[in-house]
């Protein structure tokens, strides 16, 4: 909705209810169309029956005589999802106020500092009578499923990063020669890490028994690697290890795996799901382009087919220009940021990987970046790509079209 649009929907007859969400103390207020405050505040416990609020709302539109109702509360952590669910299940509308927005907003109406939580509920009432609020992503059925999958396949991997992060300290104190020669995530790893051996033992050991160790369960480990990794531990400058370091590597590498593997069965879930949205398999078949990227803009916007225009898209990643200018002045254009960040950083994944994998995408980012009369730095043309995507991308969502690269081409600068 515009800004225009939303401030049409507040009418004459329309009761706003302003909520400022806590923990468990919330707090209501009720204002009009023109922003003054009606009715008494109301105080309600979020983790008790929310009927309580309910009657209130009810009161204060017979109290002055409203026959509409639109709520808003500030998204606080994940205590507002309880009570949106309550308000939609009575069938009233319920809208956002976004955080910022408040806090930017906290001085205009008294020209006070302070801060209180009947404040914030006025505040929130008042901004929404402007048409400031925005409306609640609207998921279901196999969109929640997605949401839901892709927050857990997040988290275990950044549960991954971890772990791996602490096995490389690992590996810089006790065995800095490793790395040299093989990757974490390498096969050929797991015999070391499972059998906890140290560059000194491995230096004790006869070749030939250092190599059968190394390919018991890998006949395809490579000899050569082998035999540079036991000289390397010939003058190896690890530091002493007790015996509780050397059972943490077999236990952080016994986690690393156990995550992998949770990682894949939830990938190929979400896969699943994602491949029963139409959209999705035209989408894929862009080179460059994975199902878990995919997934990821999924989960954070929801059904793309909501949304009228790519700019929405844009806007909701934080990837939309801003820029301060004045007078003669004319400032950097940078993205604002302002956004949600898990989609803005998927779509910067797919920008990278378009560049590295998608003919028409490369040439488009060596003509921004050489070839143009303003070239533009490769992070910025990244982001230049990132918006031909989206545009392509909400083309195909509304068409049901495939990606056609002569139809790219011919409206694309770089061959005009």
């Amino acid at each position: 909705m515009r800004v225009n649009e939303k401030i049409k929907r507040i009418t004459q007859d329309t009761l706003i209810c302003g909520i400022d969400i806590g923990k468990t103390k919330c707090c209501a207020r009720f204002c009009d169309y023109r922003g003054m405050e009606v009715y008494h505040k109301v105080w309600f416990d979020r983790t008790e029956n929310l009927d309580a609020i309910g009657c209130q709302i009810t009161a204060a539109m017979y109290k002055e005589n409203k026959t509409d109702i639109v709520i808003s509360f500030e998204p606080t952590g994940h205590y507002w999802l309880n009570i949106d669910k309550y308000f939609k299940d009575c069938g009233q509308e319920t809208v956002l106020m976004p955080t910022y927005t408040v806090k930017q907003s906290k001085e205009q109406y008294d020209q006070n500092p302070t801060k209180s939580d009947p404040k914030d509920a006025l505040l929130i009432a008042r901004l929404t009578s402007e048409g400031k609020y925005v409306k609640p992503i609207e998921r279901d059925d196999i969109y929640q499923d997605i949401y839901s999958g892709y927050q857990i396949y997040d988290d275990i991997q950044k549960e991954i990063n971890r772990v791996k992060n602490k096995i490389h300290v690992w590996n810089d104190k006790y065995f800095p020669e490793l790395e040299h020669v093989y990757k974490i995530d390498s096969v050929s790893i797991k015999p070391i890490y499972k059998k906890q051996l140290i560059p000194s033992e491995i230096n004790n050991m006869e070749l030939e028994a250092f190599i059968e160790i190394m390919t018991e369960n890998n006949h395809y480990a490579k000899k050569e690697n082998i035999k540079k990794l036991k000289e390397l531990c010939k003058k190896s400058n690890a530091i002493n290890i007790d015996d509780f370091s050397k059972y943490e590597i077999k236990r952080l590498y016994e986690r690393y795996e156990e995550l992998v593997k949770e990682l894949e069965e939830v990938k190929s879930k979400l896969i699943e799901l994602a491949s029963q949205i139409d959209y999705v398999e035209k989408l894929v078949e862009i080179s460059g382009v994975n199902y878990i990227s995919i997934v990821g803009i999924i989960a954070e916007t929801g059904d793309l087919r909501n949304y009228d225009h790519a700019k929405q898209v844009i806007k909701m990643s934080g990837l939309s220009l801003k820029e301060s200018s004045s007078g003669q002045k004319k400032g950097k254009k940078h993205i604002s940021k302002r956004g949600r960040s898990k989609l803005r950083r998927n779509l910067k994944q797919i920008g990278i990987a378009l560049v590295k994998n998608n003919n028409f995408f490369l040439q488009l980012h060596t003509y921004y970046t050489t070839e143009r009369d303003n070239k533009l730095s490769k992070l910025i043309s990244i982001n230049a790509i990132i918006r031909k995507f989206t545009y392509i991308m909400m083309s195909i969502v509304k068409t049901g079209e495939s990606f056609s690269v002569d139809k790219a081409i011919k409206e694309s600068c770089i061959f005009n």
